[in-house]
């Protein structure tokens, strides 16, 4: 079995989100991790950013299970920035 991460960079942020197939999940935004989640139900992780001066833009990571994986999806400030599939193999 396998987790799933995603990765992106948006705005000057580095974002990734992991699903583990344990069922927790992580957001880190420039490689500090900024919000965690367990559970095996749909999860939902958010922070804040500062992309600029004196500007700041809310993050939020999804991760939506299905019957054979996980969909993980980054927003910021609402804008989707990131989403995949992944197959975690009959885990779930």
């Amino acid at each position: 079995m396998t987790n799933a991460i995603l990765k992106t960079e948006h705005r000057g942020a580095l974002i990734a989100l992991h699903y583990e197939v344990a069922g927790a999940a992580k957001l880190y935004i420039n490689g500090l991790l900024r919000a965690q989640a367990n559970g095996h139900a749909d999860l939902n992780l958010e922070s804040v950013v500062q992309t600029d001066y004196e500007w700041h833009e809310q993050v939020a990571g999804h991760c939506v299970l299905t019957s054979t994986g996980v969909n993980l999806t980054l927003f910021m400030s609402k804008t989707l920035i990131a989403t995949k599939d992944f197959s975690l193999g009959g885990a779930l």
